[in-house]
């Protein structure tokens, strides 16, 4: 069975500064929400704001951007 993992927009913020990206978790909410960050969605209701990081699109986009020899993403 297929799984659709997810993460906190705080463990998305540590995984991204383990390859070197100062950023804050607002920093990545906000991202997520104006669609510049594509590794998630954000949810608006009377309640505030719901976020979904996609682990498989955030390793992704890491790969992508990432620089150095080794490009293989460690295990989460």
């Amino acid at each position: 069975m297929q799984t659709i993992e997810t993460l906190t927009t705080e463990q998305a913020t540590e995984r991204l500064r383990s390859f070197g990206m100062a950023i804050s978790p607002q920093a990545v909410r906000d991202g997520i929400q104006q669609k510049i960050f594509p590794f998630g969605d954000c949810i608006v209701s009377d309640r505030g704001r719901k976020f979904l990081v996609y682990r498989v699109m955030l390793d992704r986009w890491i790969e992508e951007r990432a620089s150095g020899d080794d490009h293989d993403l460690p295990p989460y």
